[in-house]
């Protein structure tokens, strides 16, 4: 019995010892001359930017700036580790951290999840924000206040688990069950319980490709459409990525449209040009930029865009001068 014991306790020893965990720190910070999208009454407007999105929303007493000039447009700070567990199996974590726009704003907590993963797939647990396929091919090229997320369509937050299967020869597939946050049902809109998301992806040399159905659990006389589609595509041609994507219409009303877009992006050397497009309806969004890498991690990045259609709020011109430096 007591050889037993010894063996077994060098056993968890010797396990203990090739489990191997690593855990690093990471972030954004930048600063940038901004116009922001207001009403038309607006330009001296107090707006309250959003710290990870740079979007600009109606004042709050504690944290404002105005509508045209200096801000502090992102401040974040995330925390992940991966850890080994024998026999093919990886744990991992992430948290991050935003801080406000304001002097003396507290730290927030944002993106944050777990996951499982190995040969069988991943499977992950995540308290996020959602997200679509259209919205994936923005031109990464462009930074201003307000873009896809505050016109087209929302982007609330949600707490969803799971389920991405292994590539196979560059085919992915994965199902999730998203709720909204904490219980909510604001997902994507109000009376909607839940959601069930079937994804499938693609991806061969210059060619990449995804699609979605959301599967709505609804409440009682909601008019959220029930079933949903998205669609992106994108191509490489060396000189130039060029990119499509298509958005089902959210509710069952007649009025409702489905979206659709369209990016460019275009390298050379040190500097990156884009372009992109998105309508839903009556609603137009064009926005250009251009970034200019003074290194691996710090860029410049001027753009412009145009908001037209939205019944109220942000219809006009943007711009933006960013300089962000991650690490």
């Amino acid at each position: 019995m007591k050889k037993s014991l010894i063996a077994l306790a060098a056993l968890a020893a010797v396990t203990a010892a090739s489990a191997q965990s690593t855990v690093t720190i990471s972030g954004a910070y930048a600063f940038s001359y901004q116009k922001d999208l207001t009403n038309t009454t607006a330009n001296g407007t107090l707006l309250t930017v959003n710290s990870a999105t740079g979007a600009a929303s109606a004042a709050a007493a504690d944290s404002t700036v105005d509508a045209k000039g200096l801000a502090n447009t992102s401040a974040e700070i995330k925390l992940a580790g991966v850890e080994d567990l024998g026999g093919g199996l990886k744990a991992s974590f992430d948290m991050t951290w935003e801080s406000g726009n304001f002097r003396g704003a507290p730290i927030t907590r944002a993106d944050s999840g777990m996951a499982v993963s190995g040969g069988f797939g991943t499977i992950a647990i995540r308290q996020t924000r959602s997200g679509d396929q259209l919205g994936d091919i923005a031109s990464s090229a462009i930074s201003l206040p307000d873009g896809y997320y505050e016109s087209i369509t929302t982007r609330p937050a949600v707490d969803m688990v799971q389920f991405t299967a292994p590539a196979i020869s560059g085919l992915t597939a994965s199902v999730a069950y998203v709720e909204g946050n904490d219980g909510g049902i604001s997902v994507p809109t109000t009376n909607a319980k839940s959601v069930n998301v079937l994804g499938v992806g693609y991806t061969n040399g210059p060619v990449s490709a995804g699609y979605a159905l959301k599967s709505h659990a609804l409440n009682s006389g909601s008019t959220v459409k029930k079933n949903q589609s998205e669609f992106k595509v994108s191509y490489n041609a060396g000189f130039a990525t060029v990119a499509y994507g298509w958005d089902d219409k959210t509710t069952t009303d007649s009025t409702a449209k489905a979206a659709s877009g369209f990016a460019v992006t275009a390298p050379m050397g040190a500097i990156t040009l884009g372009a992109h497009r998105f309508t839903r309806g009556d609603v137009k969004m064009t926005e250009f930029g251009a970034k200019y890498d003074l290194s691996k991690r710090t860029a410049i990045t001027v753009a412009q865009g145009t908001m037209k259609g939205l019944a109220t709020g942000k219809n006009g011109t943007q711009s933006r001068i960013r300089l962000a430096h991650s690490f």
